[in-house]
């Protein structure tokens, strides 16, 4: 096959007033793409303290330690795929539309993965292209992205430029909160990350207002990244929470405690559980906090200027259906199968761990089987972006973590 490329003007440079900028009809997850909640107009222009600030980030991209690859072969009607996946139940459905095959006539093997971080979330092009070829030639095929050609076809997370408004009485309480999102897309595929979604929940407001709006530019289609858009969402945000603590000359701990929500500040939806307030507080104490030296760039060690800060944090918690076969053998072993991924965080240590636990069995008589679609089907190892019906995006936010940060200091929440 020959290629031809002609040669024309690009657009890739996005910008915060670019004119191809939409708002589009919802955004990662299924999230709403704008929320207004009060009158934020008003109570900015009437609020004492403000901070109005521009925050950006860079594109980032995946690239984890194994690349993008694929091994497809062809047998007796059936595709059977090794491949770099976090889900391969999911592409194993993929694969089974795609070439016209019942979905028991494709199997998918991901046993063992050198890293994910979103970018092996969905089916991507090695298994595609792996098993048009081997089609083709009657024969296995091995196909591996370059690490080079892993900064294009397989998502990165989109460069943002977050406008963020703050409005605050003297003691820092606020009175609104403002957060408008302009993220990248490519001109193909609509991806709009959920960048101010972060904002919706996280601190008391009478006043709120949150956006997203999207450039389709000529760039590769970004994608999810560990984690999606809650991650730049919160940079933005708690660097205006620390803004707003310098200009109110309030601890940046307390402010974040004086602006706790008791419900989700956007529709009144009760917490299912949120510790947030708890961390800051546990967090404050292992760290020394009320000891340190507030002011900037005040200590240096060698060539590194060292400092404290704070911020918090918040994911939902999501559930997802999964499911598991156990069968027990005569001679007092366990065998536990499902089709789980282990991208390298241990998932298949703490299913063990799970399964002797549920059935009462010395830890060398279990053993677990994961990655591989032939087995029952569980979650992805990813937050899959794809709404319950019925349910809205997920569930409802489930917990919050934050503490000050800090080599020395670590918080959990229960959630």
């Amino acid at each position: 096959m020959r290629v031809d490329y002609r040669g024309g003007p690009g657009d890739t440079l996005l910008t915060g007033d670019h004119p191809a900028l939409y708002r589009p009809e919802k955004v990662n997850a299924g999230y709403e793409s704008d929320v207004d909640s009060g009158d934020f107009d008003g109570a900015f222009a009437a609020s004492p303290v403000r901070v109005d600030q521009v925050y950006s980030t860079p594109a980032y991209h995946n690239s984890p330690m194994e690349p993008h690859a694929a091994t497809a072969l062809w047998h007796d009607g059936g595709l059977t795929v090794y491949d770099a996946s976090q889900g391969s139940t999911a592409v194993q459905r993929t694969l089974a539309a795609l070439f016209g095959l019942p979905t028991g006539a494709v199997r998918v093997v991901a046993e063992h993965v050198g890293g994910g971080f979103g970018g092996k979330a969905f089916t991507r092009c090695p298994a595609v292209l792996a098993a048009l070829a081997a089609r083709q030639v009657g024969r296995p095929v091995r196909l591996a992205l370059t690490r080079q050609q892993t900064f294009g076809p397989v998502g990165y997370r989109t460069p943002t430029i977050q406008w963020v408004r703050l409005g605050a009485e003297l003691d820092g309480r606020l009175r609104c909160v403002g957060h408008d999102s302009v993220t990248q897309t490519s001109t193909i595929k609509e991806f709009a990350e959920q960048v101010a979604v972060y904002t919706r929940y996280m601190y008391a407001a009478p006043g709120r207002h949150t956006t997203h709006r999207v450039a389709r530019l000529d760039v590769p289609t970004p994608s999810i990244m560990r984690a999606p858009g809650e991650t730049p969402g919160s940079f933005a945000l708690e660097c205006g929470i620390d803004e707003l603590a310098v200009a109110c000359r309030v601890d940046p701990v307390e402010l974040r405690v004086r602006n706790e929500p008791d419900v989700d500040p956007t529709d009144g939806t009760p917490f299912s559980s949120r510790n947030l307030v708890a961390c800051l507080r546990e967090g404050a104490r292992r760290f020394g906090w009320g000891e340190r030296d507030p002011a900037p760039g005040v200590r240096r060690r060698g060539r590194w200027l060292t400092g404290t800060g704070v911020a918090g944090c918040s994911y939902p918690a999501r559930v997802q259906p999964c499911t598991a076969s156990a069968r027990a053998e005569p001679d007092g072993t366990y065998h536990v199968a499902l089709n789980a991924t282990d991208i390298g965080t241990g998932a298949r240590t703490a299913l063990w761990q799970i399964a002797v636990d549920a059935l009462d069995a010395l830890p060398e008589r279990v053993t677990v089987h994961i990655g591989d679609s032939s087995l029952p089907p569980a979650s992805a190892a990813a937050a899959r972006p794809v709404p319950r019906p019925g349910v809205g995006p997920w569930t409802r936010p489930a917990g919050n973590c934050a503490s000050a940060s800090g080599r020395r200091a670590r918080c959990r929440a229960r959630a």
